[in-house]
Parts: C-alpha cells; sequence; structure tokens
C-alpha cells in the first residue's frame, strides 16, 4: 500500500549539501535499477523455461500461466513502489528471493522445486515488505499469517494432505499465496483509500455546513440591507419631492412682491375705472332726476318751449356724449384688469400646486406662458421677452417641475443681464460648472447657485432630456431644452429654446 512520502529533512547550514543529496539520489536510482533488472531477469526466465517445459509435456498449462503472471506482478510492483520511500520494499523483496533462488540452482534438487520455489518466495517477500515500506508492521505481520494459513488450505487442493515433495501441492501453495498476498495488498489499499475518502467526505460536509451556514447568515444580512435600502430609497424620494416643492414655494416667496406689484398695476386701473363709470353714472342719475322736474312742470301745464330750454340746459351740463364714449372704455380696462389679475392668480395656483407623482399629457405652451406671467416682474424692468410659441403636441411630462425649471432659467437670465458689466454671455471659466449645485457668480446674497443645477436635475435625470447651451461673449446665450414626447420611454425630441 502506497504510503505518503516522509517530510523532507532539516536544512543544514553546509553547502556541500545539494551535492551530497544529488549523489545519494543518483545512488539509490541505481540501486533500484539493479534490484528491478535482477529479479525481472529471474522472474522472466522461469516464464521463458516454463514455456520450454510446458511444450516438453512436464507441466501443466496452469503452472504456465502462473509462473508467467510473475513478471506482471514484479513489474506492476516495481510501478508501484519506483519512490524514494519504497527503497526498503524492494531491497526486502530482492534480499528474501533472491539467495533463496541461487541455493536451490545450485543444490541438487529436483527441476520442478527448482521452478516453484523461487517464484514462492516472491509472494511472502512481497507480503514482508508491505509492512516495513508502509510503517506499518501490524498489517506485514498479518499479511503473513494469511499467507501461512494459505499454505495450510493448500491440502484441500492436493488430495487433502501436505506434502512438500509434490508439484501439485507446490503449485496449489504457490497460487493461494500469491491470491491472498494480492488481495491482502489490494484489500490495505482499498481501506486506506476509504478511510481517505472517509476523511476527505467528512471535511468537505463540514466545510459544505460552514459554508452554507455563512451563506445563511449572509443571506440574511443582505436581505436585511436589501430592505433597509429600499426604506431609504423611499425616503430619499420622499424627500426629494418635499424638497423640490419647498424651492418651487421659496422661489414663489422670492417673487412675491413681484406678483404683489403685478396684481397691483392692474387693480389700481381697475379702481380708477371704477370710480370714474361710479362718477359718471352719479352725473346720469343726476339728470334723470333732473328731467324729471321738467317732466312734472311740463304736466303742471308750464309752457313747453320753457320745458325744452331746461331740459336742454340739463343735458348739457352733464356732458351725457362723454360719458357715453368714455364709461364702456372703462367698463373695458377694469375687465381688462380683472382678467389681468385671473391669470396672475391661475398661473401662481398652477406654479405652486404640488407637483404629480406620475407623468401626465401637458401644453408646454401654456406652462411656458404662465411661468412667464409670475416671473414677469423679475425681467420687465432689465429686457423685452418676446415668445414665438410653435405648434406644439401635448407632452408627457411632469409639468409642476417643469415650470420650475422654466421659471429658474428666466430669472437666471434677468439676474445675469441686470449684472452685466461688460458685454454678455457666459466666462470662460464658469462654462463647465454652471450646471453644478451652489455655484454662482451673482453677487453675495442675490442667489444660491441652486437654480439651474435643479432645472438639469428635472431636464435631464426626471425627464431623460438634454439642457445645453450656447454661448458667446459679446453676444449673449442661448439654452435649449429637449424633451421626449412620450416620456422617458421614447426617443422623438421637442424642443423648446
Amino acid at each position: 500500500m502506497p504510503s505518503a512520502p516522509p517530510p523532507p529533512p532539516p536544512s543544514s547550514p553546509s553547502s556541500s549539501e545539494p551535492v551530497e543529496n544529488d549523489l545519494l539520489q543518483r545512488t539509490h536510482s541505481g540501486l533500484l535499477r539493479a534490484c528491478d533488472i535482477v529479479f525481472g531477469t529471474i522472474a522472466v526466465a522461469l516464464a521463458v523455461l516454463g514455456i520450454w517445459l510446458f511444450a516438453a509435456g512436464e507441466i501443466r498449462l496452469l503452472t504456465l500461466v502462473a509462473l508467467w503472471s510473475f513478471p506482471v506482478f514484479n513489474s506492476g510492483w516495481s510501478a508501484l513502489t519506483r519512490r524514494r520511500d519504497r527503497v526498503i520494499a524492494d531491497l526486502t523483496r530482492c534480499a528474501v528471493s533472491l539467495p533463496i533462488a541461487l541455493y536451490l540452482y545450485v543444490a541438487e534438487a529436483g527441476m520442478l522445486e527448482k521452478l516453484w520455489v523461487p517464484a514462492l518466495m516472491m509472494p511472502v517477500g512481497t507480503a514482508l515488505s508491505v509492512g516495513i515500506a508502509t510503517r506499518r508492521g501490524l498489517f506485514g505481520y498479518l499479511a503473513s499469517f494469511v499467507y501461512a494459513v494459505g499454505l495450510q488450505g493448500a491440502s484441500v487442493v492436493s488430495h487433502g494432505r501436505f506434502d512438500v515433495d509434490s508439484f501439485d501441492d507446490s503449485l496449489g501453495i504457490l497460487l493461494t499465496g500469491c491470491i491472498i498476498s494480492m488481495m491482502a495488498a489490494r484489500l490495505g489499499h482499498t481501506l486506506e483509500e476509504a478511510r481517505r475518502q472517509r476523511d476527505s467526505a467528512r471535511a468537505q460536509t463540514d466545510r459544505a455546513e460552514v459554508t452554507l451556514q455563512q451563506l445563511t447568515e449572509r443571506s440574511q444580512e443582505l436581505t436585511t440591507a436589501i430592505r433597509s435600502l429600499h426604506d431609504e430609497m423611499e425616503h430619499r424620494m420622499r424627500v426629494e419631492i418635499e424638497l423640490r416643492q419647498a424651492q418651487k414655494l421659496e422661489s414663489v416667496g422670492r417673487l412675491a412682491a413681484g406678483v404683489a406689484h403685478e396684481i397691483n398695476t392692474p387693480v389700481q386701473f381697475v379702481t380708477d375705472s371704477i370710480q370714474f363709470v361710479r362718477s359718471g353714472v352719479a352725473e346720469v342719475f343726476d339728470v334723470v332726476d333732473k328731467l324729471e322736474v321738467v317732466q312734472r312742470s311740463v304736466l303742471e301745464g308750464a309752457p313747453s318751449r320753457d320745458a325744452a330750454a331746461r331740459a336742454a340746459d340739463v343735458r348739457d351740463s352733464a356732458d351725457l356724449a362723454y360719458l357715453a364714449e368714455n364709461v364702456p372704455i372703462a367698463l373695458d380696462r377694469a375687465l381688462a384688469g380683472l382678467d389681468r389679475v385671473a391669470t396672475i392668480v391661475r398661473s401662481m395656483r398652477v406654479f405652486a400646486h404640488p407637483d404629480s407623482a406620475e407623468m401626465g399629457d401637458a401644453d408646454l405652451n401654456q406652462a411656458i406662458e404662465s411661468t412667464l406671467t409670475i416671473a414677469h416682474n423679475e425681467y420687465r424692468y432689465v429686457a423685452d421677452l418676446e415668445t414665438d410659441l410653435g405648434d406644439l403636441p401635448p407632452v408627457r411630462c411632469y409639468i409642476g417641475e417643469l415650470n420650475q425649471a422654466i421659471l429658474n432659467i428666466v430669472v437666471n437670465a434677468a439676474h445675469a443681464i441686470e449684472d452685466v458689466v461688460a458685454g454678455a454671455g457666459i466666462p470662460e471659466g464658469a462654462r463647465d460648472h454652471i450646471f453644478d449645485p451652489f455655484f454662482t457668480t451673482k453677487k453675495v446674497g442675490r442667489g444660491t447657485g441652486q437654480g439651474l443645477a435643479i432645472a438639469r436635475s428635472v431636464v435631464v435625470d426626471k425627464h431623460r432630456g438634454t439642457l445645453a447651451f450656447e454661448t458667446e461673449l459679446g453676444k449673449g446665450t442661448t439654452f435649449n431644452i429637449r424633451l421626449p414626447i412620450e416620456g422617458v420611454r421614447a426617443a422623438s425630441p421637442v424642443c423648446a429654446a
């Protein structure tokens, strides 16, 4: 049975150690080759001699087969034991078999004894060498004991009695010993291999159990982490929605003074128009009262000429022609002012409305007009704003967030025009940072640097669109917003500049 090679000897500081090891290795290899050649030659010679004896009719076919099994057995054993730690096994095998074979060939023994006795010693030497080579003396003793029992069992093959001078008895002993020895060696190897496989299986089972337990623990940790991440993402989404709504209301708060001024202007001329109409109506009622007096005087018998003159004086004093011309105009102005106020209030309500959680079809032109209404007071004193809105189809989007993005761009442009010192356009050093959060070129307290960052987040991150700009110093800057018409799944963009 093969055994594991012994551990290497401890290293020595001697410089001649590699040379000594190489010499020992060459000597060992030469000794092994010599043993194989000598013992192999004997086994082959016995087999060849057996062929001659079989042809002469002196031995049976079974004996010839047994003799020919020895070279095969010897070759197999040599292949299994050709290791550095098996030199003892080969030496033992040769030391047991070779001297006995040489002695019997020299002694005056019969031809048959010369054939079977050397071959008979091969299983004996093998059984002994197994115990020595594997460093398990008990196994070698057990193999020898089983072989001895096999010798006694050969009497069953040879007429129920043991006679060493009988060739049949000798052949039975030979075959029985070979079979038992090989079976013992094979059994030992099988048991050792089974033990190693059992230990390996146990080790693998233990590792598998540990790995399975670790996987279970990691799976539980991963499940907990995923659940925590899901909760964190939901919380973050809620915070982002609340933050956008707060930023929107903050924008409304910043524009509150301008919106109040925008409402105050139409309210002022509505008030003036109503007061004019009120005074005109009072004059009309005064004319009506005077005409009723004239009418009563006529009914009482006053001359009609005098009554007509008095009625003409009443009409001329009230200037009814002026009132007839200007009261409708005043009423139209009042209606226009009220419509302007309603538009501003409606725009404020649309702008401040909480964002929807889902996309919906929206009219971008109306959204732009509402946003410009809110921001009118921001740019009215620094620039004139013209709109050239095309015939756009309904766009699937988050309209509230787009209103915020458009407002941020318009207000940012108004502030840039107001703060410009020399020329227009975005400076070279600021172009790569205008969409960065908290980046601003405005005066301290004028802006937080969040406007364009929020606009880009809405257009690019939320709608999968694009927000780009073209700028030229001394000329100006153009921002281009492109949105998918059918929402984030579509590829066809609609452009609003």
